[in-house]
């Protein structure tokens, strides 16, 4: 996948990555002991929100500013699966940013011993209260801009 620039920057936006560290807990199993597939999107969810808050630019300051980041486009590759009583390590990189779009890309591996579980990648789009497409606000943009060249946490 190819890396969009930040602008002003030779740094490619998914240079800066903000990790977290996960439980698998026993609600997020099926009867086999296994993740069930639905839960990576929540630890997608909770990678966004942590790379947000490492940005600067936490996300509840966005929905408290009358937008929100809509979900256009999910993908998710299965490599390995996740048992309870694990912790998953969720490593989550911006990779467009654009006008009225961003999108993530997302590793997630096993804390114990770094195995590959899954990849993905998710596609938003800037939305208003009442559901318009609306343009990222400026210094909502700015913020997640300087993110991208200010280092989150992880590497």
């Amino acid at each position: 996948m190819e890396s969009t620039r930040a602008s002003g920057s030779d740094q490619p936006l998914d240079a800066t990555v903000a990790v977290i560290d996960l439980p698998v807990r026993f609600a997020e199993t099926d009867a086999m002991g296994i993740v069930h597939h639905s839960n990576y999107l929540v630890w997608f969810e909770a990678g966004r929100i942590a790379w947000m808050a490492a940005a600067g630019m936490p996300y509840s300051e966005i929905a408290a500013g009358g937008h929100h980041f809509a979900v256009t486009s999910v993908n998710v590759a299965y490599r390995t699966p996740a048992r309870f009583g694990e912790s998953v390590r969720v490593a989550t990189r911006l990779t467009r940013l654009r006008s009225r779009e961003v999108a993530f890309a997302y590793e997630v591996r096993r804390a114990g011993d770094d195995a590959f579980l899954a990849s993905g990648v998710s596609e938003h789009i800037c939305v208003d209260l009442q559901g318009r497409t609306a343009k990222i606000p400026d210094e909502v943009m700015a913020q997640l801009r300087q993110g991208t060249v200010a280092p989150a946490n992880g590497a």
